[in-house]
């Protein structure tokens, strides 16, 4: 039986807790507030996985 990585783990209750409306509008809010924006895009992935609206990231692939 493997172990779980601290980070996959965290990752998981990320994603659990950004199902509900609230949380997720407070974690891209708390994210807008930083001066990078790769901070939001990463948040709004985030939220999006979380909400159903796309899959896990996957390694991007020549579709030409």
């Amino acid at each position: 039986m493997s172990k779980k990585t601290a980070s996959a783990a965290y990752e998981e209750i990320l994603l659990e807790d950004l199902k509900d409306p609230a949380e997720a509008a407070a974690y891209l809010q708390a994210a807008l507030e930083d001066e990078e924006p790769a901070v939001f895009l990463l948040a709004l992935r985030q939220v999006a996985q979380a909400q159903g609206t796309c899959g896990p990231r996957k390694p991007l692939q020549n579709t030409f």
